[in-house]
């Protein structure tokens, strides 16, 4: 909880979990509250944690002179329906202005250039994303600097030389709270038009199913990732890709990705990979983030490199899906073992 708002994630029984949802709608101040709703094979919040933070999230500068209660501050909130519609003329050669279509525009003062902005981590990135959208250079949201940079001309900065006069920045993030953050900021910094995409992918998922989406969803806990297919199943496809032939991939035509991409591949070979789910790098003083086939995930002990591989902290390898426990369960075992062959040499 913060002065901007509350954000909160549970997990239960299905049917306690959507009555809970329905009991803080009759509140008054709830009743817009936007509910997103995944499967979760087991609790993937086992533990109630309830924190006050003077943030909701940590930019770096602090956020004590962003008017982030301001609405003309922020970004305008395309609904899901919009976005999709947005990200259908991008790919084609129709412009829309202000809710009316023109296919034939001709005139350079006219034509409306379009940027996809993913203000997510890379990592977040690496496993699914908005066609067209950039990796982001960001491992850690504080660390964001789009558009805010000294330098006009970062390579990795996707908004180094946009004319923030002319050009539609549309931004996504998970559940739209990030994008809503930084987009007070672009703003503050000239960016005049700004969009970001309301309730974040998983609304967008939910409704509009995997339309220009690739890959899968990275999320903030046990499960780390999850298929677009459990937003709305009716789009289901194959949930495991096979490389074809001429490096394309097996499946819909809008859940593709393609042999020359970096995106959906292994951090250590390079392979494309058929299960996009990240791992923790098998060292216990690494623990970063990786895709890896199961190839190099046996090569390489579950870790993200040759030095972590030989590294003295190591913990067991995990082949399946599931996440690591607690850092200090790990330690507590590694340094017993440790001790045990000092006293028997």
């Amino acid at each position: 909880m913060s002065q901007q708002g509350i954000n909160a994630q549970f997990s239960g029984p299905s049917l306690d979990a959507l009555s809970y949802a329905s009991w803080v709608k009759e509140d008054a101040r709830f009743e817009d509250i936007i509910v997103q709703i995944s499967p979760s094979s087991g609790h993937a919040f086992p533990r109630l944690k309830l924190r006050h933070k003077f943030s909701l999230l940590q930019v770096e500068g602090g956020v004590s002179h962003l008017p982030l209660l301001d609405p003309s501050m922020r970004a305008m909130p395309l609904s899901s329906s919009e976005w999709k519609k947005r990200l259908n003329v991008t790919n084609s050669s129709e412009i829309e202005f202000d809710g009316t279509t023109n296919t034939e525009i001709t005139s350079k003062d006219q034509r409306r250039n379009v940027l996809l902005l993913d203000v997510r981590n890379g990592y977040e990135w690496d496993i699914g994303h908005f066609q067209g959208a950039k990796r982001p250079d960001v491992d850690c949201f504080r660390n964001t600097s789009f558009g805010i940079s000294d330098s006009e001309r970062i390579i990795s900065d996707p908004l180094a030389g946009v004319d923030k006069a002319s050009t539609d920045i549309m931004m996504y993030c998970t559940g739209g709270i990030r994008c809503d953050v930084y987009s007070v900021i672009l703003r503050q910094k000239g960016f005049q038009n700004l969009y970001t995409l309301k309730g974040g992918i998983t609304q967008y998922l939910k409704e509009e199913g995997h339309f220009k989406w690739m890959g899968n969803l990275f999320v903030f806990d046990s499960r780390l990732s999850v298929s677009p297919n459990v937003f709305k199943p009716i789009n289901a496809t194959n949930k495991r890709r096979r490389v074809l032939s001429h490096g394309e991939i097996e499946g819909d035509q809008d859940y593709l990705a393609f042999g020359n991409s970096t995106f959906g591949r292994c951090h250590l070979c390079g392979s494309l990979l058929s299960e996009m789910r990240h791992r923790n790098c098998a060292n216990l003083d690494c623990n970063r983030l990786i895709l890896s086939c199961q190839e190099c995930v046996q090569e390489f002990k579950g870790c993200c490199s040759t030095i972590c591989k030989n590294a003295p902290r190591l913990r067991p390898v995990l082949y399946d899906a599931q996440p690591y426990e607690r850092w200090h369960k790990y330690r507590d075992s590694i340094c017993s073992t440790q001790n045990v062959r000092k006293n028997n040499p």
